[in-house]
């Protein structure tokens, strides 16, 4: 089985539009993966290991890690040169080791992503998708990987959290996501990464997930890997009656 079709063994559809592209400048190609022969990969397996054992999974995990896209300014400048995605079950990390301490946030990606295997694997195959996908789905989901994440790397400070003042976050979550919050036909994309065209921030979904999730957290004094459970519509119920969340 070759290694694309490995990662997507598990998919119930095709994932070819989720392939890394090509990197055409082969010169930084190069570069990159000569810095990436120098990863410990046994030292960076016991980082996932350590972190899938606190959220266990009856499921073997194939992790690829490709080398970054040397002119994607936005990974590159706000993502320290490291993105990932899900391929159901199994993950794909780009990894650009020109920037600077990319090492840690390959473990910060691999928790994110791995939440998100997990969680989707309890909704979605053990439970037969029973969420309706309304935004607060979205929100939270990012949330909860996050703040996974985070519980493994409290040193890092992810821009797409951090970016925004409270206020900020308080201000669009009122004008804007709370009136979209439990609706099911809003553009997930759009809430999520932001738009100028509609007035939201980079990535302030993900802003507004975090604090969502990490307020729960704190009221319940639970941490992410133990609220896998929890609809997302009712998260946002309970800390709404707990006068959390307004």
């Amino acid at each position: 089985m070759h290694g694309w079709e490995r990662l997507c063994r598990y998919a119930p559809f095709d994932l070819s539009e989720r392939k890394p592209k090509a990197i055409r400048n082969i010169s930084a190609l190069e570069r990159q993966c000569k810095l990436l022969e120098s990863l410990d990969v046994r030292a960076l397996k016991r980082k996932f290991e350590r972190i899938a054992s606190a959220l266990p999974s009856d499921d073997d995990v194939t992790v690829a890690i490709f080398p970054g896209d040397p002119d994607d300014a936005t990974v590159n400048e706000r993502q320290n040169g490291v993105v990932g995605g899900s391929t159901f079950g199994n993950m794909y990390i780009r990894a650009n080791p020109c920037v600077e301490g990319y090492e840690d946030w390959i473990g910060y990606v691999f928790a994110h992503e791995y939440h998100h295997a997990v969680w989707g694997n309890y909704w979605y195959v053990l439970h037969g998708g029973e969420l309706e996908n309304k935004l607060i789905d979205a929100l939270v989901i990012e949330g909860e990987a996050d703040c996974f994440a985070l519980d493994f790397y409290p040193m890092l400070k992810p821009q797409w959290l951090f970016g925004m003042t409270e206020a900020e976050i308080a201000a669009i979550w009122e004008e804007k996501y709370r009136p979209a919050a439990e609706k099911t036909d809003v553009d997930d994309e759009t809430y999520m990464f932001g738009s100028a065209a509609q007035g939201i921030p980079w990535c302030a979904g993900y802003a507004v997930g975090y604090r969502l999730v990490k307020t729960y957290l704190s009221a319940v004094g639970k941490s992410a890997a133990e609220i896998l459970e929890i609809r997302p519509e009712q998260l946002l119920r309970e800390l709404t009656e707990m006068g959390r969340w307004k």
